[in-house]
């Protein structure tokens, strides 16, 4: 067994392990000034051979984001704790048991694969969402393998590993080739030696947008359906009722909107946002596309409820622990006044 220390700006590399099972670890502990909330790992699959399991992938806490392959299968898989609970599952990903997160995936030969594990965390309620996914760069999207919530955590993660456990007859048949940290302003800092220019996640696009948007479709009409929701009209792709008529102009999506409101998911009604004694003033044009398309229909002074299927929301991203991937949301705005763009 082989240890070494490895001092790099922003974070430490702690360890590494090869056993005589041809499995290597390599361990970092993220420095507080990161905000750490994210992990990229850059993997190269050779073609597999063996009927023996090789794995590669990215670990922190107790939560895993690895590629798991024989000759017959290959898969993505999210693994967690036995006591989490899975609040999102990407399109054809199927339930391992209560600890895992299958996606049945044709690895392509001598080219990188880009695994993300993405956090969101609430230290009110003690819990955080860790969520994984897997990047197309041929079609600049990303898919969501799952997302499940950690209770009795929260915070930025403090550590992380990449793992590879390869046979001996491929002994190099999965490798990690790069790894990046998110830090807590969105940029991406390397970890591993040998990384090269950073990675740009934005645009955070799904690749299973089309489904995912069938399926939402299909929750509110059930929502309208049982009287979870009166926002029946539907204009945009987005649903709305009025809950006060205004008595001045239609808003314009070019306005900035100083507004009371109150934003909640559609599943279960929870609040993820809302003012309360004070407004607030944005841009519209800068807030989600569910507001841009659906607030216009309001006039200064009125109140609308609007439904926002998620792919106008925040889609497949873990923006915030309140807010789960794929999350159809509510909101009630109260339009108080806008101000025209000059």
């Amino acid at each position: 067994m082989k240890y070494f220390l490895l001092i790099v700006t922003g974070f430490i590399c702690v360890n590494t392990k090869v056993s005589a099972q041809r499995e290597a670890t390599q361990s970092y502990t993220l420095a507080d000034s990161l905000r750490a909330n994210g992990l990229l790992v850059q993997i190269n699959a050779q073609k597999i051979n063996t009927r023996k399991e090789v794995k590669a992938g990215i670990l922190s806490g107790d939560v895993k984001l690895f590629i798991d392959a024989d000759k017959k299968e290959k898969e993505i898989v999210l693994s967690f704790p036995e006591t989490a609970t899975i609040v999102a599952r990407g399109i054809d990903v199927e339930e391992d048991g209560k600890d895992e997160l299958e996606w049945e995936y044709d690895l392509p030969v001598n080219e990188s694969v880009q695994l993300y594990l993405a956090t969101a965390s609430d230290s009110a309620a003690n819990f955080t969402l860790y969520s994984g996914y897997i990047y197309f760069p041929q079609q600049n999207k990303w898919k969501l393998i799952g997302t499940c919530k950690v209770s009795g955590t929260w915070g930025a993660l403090k550590s992380a590993s990449t793992f590879v456990a390869n046979t001996k007859k491929q002994p190099t048949a999965l490798s990690i080739q790069q790894v990046w940290v998110q830090q807590g302003n969105g940029s991406l800092r390397e970890l591993s030696a040998t990384a090269s220019k950073a990675p740009v996640l934005a645009p955070f696009s799904n690749i299973d947008s089309v489904q995912q948007a069938t399926i939402d479709e299909q929750t509110i009409q059930q929502a309208i359906t049982s009287g979870k929701t009166d926002a029946k009209l539907k204009g945009n792709d987005v649903y709305y009722t009025m809950m006060k008529e205004g008595t001045g102009r239609n808003v314009l999506v070019t306005d900035t909107v100083v507004v009371y409101y109150k934003g909640y998911l559609l599943e279960d009604g929870s609040v993820f946002d809302q003012t309360k004694e004070k407004t607030a003033t944005f841009p519209l044009s800068r807030l989600i596309r569910g507001w841009q398309l659906a607030v216009p229909y309001c006039k200064v002074g009125g109140k609308i409820k609007i439904v926002i299927p998620s792919g106008l929301a925040y889609s497949i991203r873990t923006r915030t622990a309140k807010i789960p991937p794929n999350s159809p949301l509510v909101f009630e705005v109260e339009v108080v006044d806008v101000k025209p763009q000059l």
